[in-house]
């Protein structure tokens, strides 16, 4: 049960950390290049150490596809940040599983069973709630409140299906390249997620100071550590428990840490298509694995 704490804990670090950062003023796209060049630069260590740094052209190109997802994410993690939370904004990211988990009946014949249709029906339910923000009553504010309103919604979307896109390049990478190739599928992943950052921070001459490095490597630190557990867990824990729990469980620690350390705040709506994502992604990751 240690691995499965600690995988949830680590992996929600990635957002809860960010947050933290932009709450206490630094500046993020430096944090996002020392991220991703730390993750590229053990993915390179990897490869080498394993010495199988031959790749399919399908490798290339589902690594290319997942990275631009990952870097698409960073900017839409920030976004969302600022407009609605990380609560919120980690709720559509994790909703986005469902897409895969459907395009999989088309593409590898994979089957539905009831709990996962239940669950991807409830997510359906749940996402169009965390874009609702309460509007002001007041008539000045109201044409604004409509505007952020819309920008909020088109963040979640962008969230979901971004995130959506990552998900199924993972799934096509397990589904149709050689698992041995997972070392180089990570480089380029890696490395298309680094340069976008590279020509940012050095056009801005945005280079990271010690504190924005320091979070920088520990959000690092959280990603790669705990997706290295997550592999671990089911080797101690049914999969049957492993999935549903790290999903759900994370969603609920970064609500937790979101609102009594972080502080946010979200209306009704907003919570209640919280807690329907939870009870989605419980549904669905029943039968996986």
């Amino acid at each position: 049960m240690i691995y499965l704490v600690s995988h949830i804990v680590l992996l929600s670090g990635f957002g809860l950390l960010l947050k933290d950062a932009k709450n206490r003023g630094y500046r993020l796209n430096p944090i996002g290049l020392v991220n991703y060049s730390t993750a590229f630069i053990l993915a390179c260590f990897l490869a080498f150490q394993e010495g199988n740094l031959g790749f399919t052209r399908l490798t290339f190109a589902f690594g290319l596809a997942n990275g631009a997802s990952y870097a698409l994410s960073f900017v839409l993690v920030v976004a969302g940040i600022r407009m609605i939370g990380i609560t919120v904004t980690t709720a559509a990211i994790r909703l986005s599983m469902i897409i895969p988990i459907i395009l999989s009946v088309f593409f590898w014949n994979e089957r539905v069973n009831f709990y996962q249709k239940i669950g991807i029906l409830t997510a359906l339910v749940a996402l169009p709630l965390l874009a609702m923000k309460t509007e002001s009553t007041s008539t000045d504010d109201h044409t604004k409140e409509k505007q952020k309103s819309k920008i909020t919604f088109f963040i979640v979307a962008l969230l979901f299906i971004n995130s959506g896109v990552g998900h199924l390049a993972m799934k096509g990478f397990n589904e149709m390249c050689p698992i041995d190739q997972k070392p180089m599928y990570l480089v380029f992943l890696f490395l298309v997620t680094t340069i976008p950052y590279l020509f940012v921070c050095f056009g801005k001459r945005q280079l990271p100071n010690y504190i924005e490095f320091f979070y920088g490597i520990l959000i690092g630190f959280c990603n790669i550590t705990g997706s290295g557990i997550f592999l671990v867990a089911p080797d101690y824990l049914p999969a049957s428990i492993v999935f549903p729990v790290s999903s759900s469980g994370g969603m609920l620690f970064t609500t937790i840490v979101g609102v009594l350390v972080l502080g946010e705040r979200f209306n009704k709506m907003m919570a209640l298509g919280v807690v329907l994502t939870s009870i989605s992604l419980v549904l669905v990751n029943l039968g996986l694995g």
